[in-house]
C-alpha cells in the first residue's frame, strides 16, 4: 500500500463563526477556550464552565475574547446548571444526598445556586417587558360582581 492509497478522514466542520456567522474556512480554523459560567456540558461535568469559540479570523477571535472577558462568571450560575442538568437526568427526582452526590457541589452551593435562581426570577417579574411595559399592565383586573 502506498500512501497516496491511505484514505485521510475528512476534517470536521468547524461550523459557523461565532461572532458573524459566516463560514470557517479549514485554512483558518483559529479556536479558543473562553470561562463562562452559563456554559453546561451535556455530559462531562470536567468542561461546565468553559466555552469554545471559533473565528474565522484573529481579530473575530479577539472580539470574541474581550466579549467573554467583560461577561462576570458567576458560581452561583455555574452550581444551577449543574443542578439543572442531574434533574434533567433523574426526572423521578433527587433527596438532597442524592443532589449532592449527582452534582458534585456541596449543600452550601446548592442553597446559594437556588437562592441565585429565585433573585433572578423575582427580578424577571418585577422588570418592565422589553416595550417598556409594566408585567402584568396588560392582564385586566378581575370582574367585581
Amino acid at each position: 500500500m502506498h500512501d497516496s492509497d491511505e484514505a485521510v478522514a475528512p476534517e470536521p466542520d468547524p461550523g459557523p463563526c461565532d461572532l458573524c456567522g459566516g463560514p470557517i474556512p479549514p485554512s483558518l480554523q483559529i479556536f479558543s477556550l473562553v470561562p463562562d459560567s452559563s456554559v453546561i456540558h451535556p455530559e462531562d461535568p470536567d468542561q461546565d464552565g468553559q466555552r469554545l469559540l471559533a473565528a474565522c479570523s484573529p481579530e473575530h477571535l479577539s472580539d470574541l475574547q474581550q466579549h467573554y472577558r467583560r461577561r462576570p462568571y458567576v458560581n452561583e450560575e455555574l452550581w444551577s446548571g449543574k443542578i439543572a442538568r442531574a434533574l434533567r437526568a433523574h426526572p423521578e427526582g433527587l433527596d438532597d444526598e442524592h443532589l449532592v452526590q449527582a452534582t458534585g457541589l456541596n449543600f452550601i452551593q446548592i442553597e446559594h445556586a437556588l437562592s441565585w435562581e429565585s433573585e433572578r426570577f423575582l427580578r424577571s417579574e418585577t422588570l418592565p417587558d422589553a416595550d417598556g411595559t409594566p408585567p402584568g399592565a396588560d392582564e385586566r383586573p378581575a370582574d367585581e360582581g
